[in-house]
């Protein structure tokens, strides 16, 4: 049995309805909507919602139910909230709910929070330590050394460090060591970056000496930190800055990034 479209009355003969006519439109078309066998046919709904489609739908309205919902899948309003039972119910407007729940979530740092997708790390830069070293001496000594001279300007052999730097949040350590005959000439070498001083002479001293005379050795270091310093390839230098002679010297360099 399939649905029959009703005829139009007003075209009925001599106003007569007949019992075969009630059957067709009345009786025979309430039996194809009983029985739900839906086909989308012309006057057929549907007894399922399965594969429908909502591409074309503007706005779906939830009526308030004044209540959450209590079974597995359900989803409907209460008040101005929309929840949705899974395990539980989960209030699907709130926002930032307990980690592990699903939710709207605000930008933070807190344990609910989203970070934003451009959000930046700051490398702390350590607090430093000023280091000391003690003068070794003795009561009776003697020393010979060889040495090096270097002018002003000259860098020392192979005292120079590249790094290359690819984050702009970083941190860059330099470390410059340097061995001479007199402690005056400790003043005399400089770490350079890219030919600027970034120290001036070397600040932490130590010498070995015989006590209250002579000084056979004197040694000398710092520890420079440099904080975000520009994407680049930078260079690292001990460079003299006036006429001293060099027993030992060496640098280190190293960048810390995200």
């Amino acid at each position: 049995m399939a649905w029959t479209a009703p005829r139009d009355w007003t075209g009925i003969s001599n106003n007569i309805v007949t019992a075969a006519m009630l059957n067709v439109d009345v009786r025979d078309n309430l039996g194809v909507l009983s029985t739900h066998a839906h086909t989308g046919a012309a006057g057929q709904g549907a007894s399922s919602m399965s594969g429908l489609t909502l591409a074309a739908l503007a706005t779906l309205t939830f009526a308030d139910q004044s209540a959450n919902p209590d079974a597995a899948g359900e989803l409907q309003r209460n008040g101005n909230d929309l929840k949705w039972y899974g395990a539980s119910v989960v209030n699907l407007t709130a926002a930032d709910q307990s980690a592990g729940t699903a939710s709207l979530r605000s930008l933070g740092t807190t344990s609910v929070k989203a970070a934003a997708g451009n959000h930046e790390h700051t490398i702390a830069t350590p607090a430093s330590t000023d280091e000391a070293g003690t003068d070794i001496t003795s009561v009776t000594g003697s020393r010979t050394t060889r040495h090096k001279a270097y002018t002003s300007g000259q860098d020392l052999d192979g005292c120079s460090k590249t790094l290359v730097v690819s984050d702009a949040k970083n941190l860059v350590i330099v470390v410059g060591f340097v061995a001479v005959d007199s402690s005056l000439d400790l003043a005399k070498v400089d770490i350079e970056e890219d030919g600027t001083v970034i120290q001036d002479g070397m600040s932490h001293r130590m010498s070995e000496r015989i006590a209250g005379e002579t000084i056979y050795q004197a040694y000398g270091f710092d520890v420079v930190e440099r904080t975000d310093i520009s994407v680049a390839t930078h260079t690292y230098t001990l460079t003299a800055s006036d006429s001293v002679d060099i027993t030992a010297a060496w640098i280190y360099a190293t960048v810390c990034q995200v």
